[in-house]
């Protein structure tokens, strides 16, 4: 019995088999049997491929790092240098500096770059906008005024307004720096 019963179950996993396979149809699983190993090995070739991209990834980025540290290694000996330059050309010529001190003040003040040239070279400008004080963070209309960058003795540099020392000027503007009597008259 015992071999019938083994010829029984074999029948039976057989019939089941059939079954199976026909409704997967046997073409089919063959077929997927076949394309297996061929997907298997596309995978493996895309994995390569990934892996061959991310250490060309690493080197552009390794080669990019080098050249940004060239590339700040060259922009630190550039700054070095004009450092240098600077402070020789402020020892050779002392009222450079005082030049470009003048210069941003203009600026700062309102004058354009073509007016803050003219009062550099000790021209006289007439001026009619707006004046800004950084000191009082205020503006004032200047309306048909004359400027101009007077030098001392000592070759200091002195922008004046109508023949006013600018601090002074703005003083007047606000109405600043009198005293209280001038400001609100004689009381008698």
């Amino acid at each position: 019995m015992t071999e019938e019963l083994k010829i029984s179950a074999t029948k039976t996993a057989t019939s089941v088999l059939n079954g199976v396979n026909s409704l997967l149809g046997s073409n089919k699983v063959s077929r997927l049997e076949k394309e297996n190993p061929q997907l298997h090995k596309e995978v493996e070739d895309l994995n390569g491929q990934i892996e061959r991209l991310r250490t060309d990834m690493q080197k552009m980025k390794d080669s990019h790092a080098r050249e940004l540290n060239r590339t700040n290694e060259q922009h630190q000996q550039a700054m070095s240098n004009l450092k240098r330059l600077l402070d020789k050309t402020y020892r050779w010529f002392p009222s450079f500096k005082r030049f470009l001190n003048m210069e941003r003040e203009c600026l700062e003040y309102g004058f354009n770059m073509e007016q803050t040239d003219k009062l550099l070279h000790g021209q006289r400008i007439n001026y009619s906008g707006c004046l800004h004080s950084n000191e009082y963070r205020r503006n004032v209309l200047a309306d048909n005024v004359t400027a101009q960058v007077i030098r001392d003795d000592r070759r200091f540099l002195f922008l004046h307004i109508n023949n006013t020392p600018v601090a002074l000027w703005f003083k007047e503007q606000f109405g600043l720096g009198q005293s209280e009597t001038q400001k609100k008259g004689i009381r008698r």
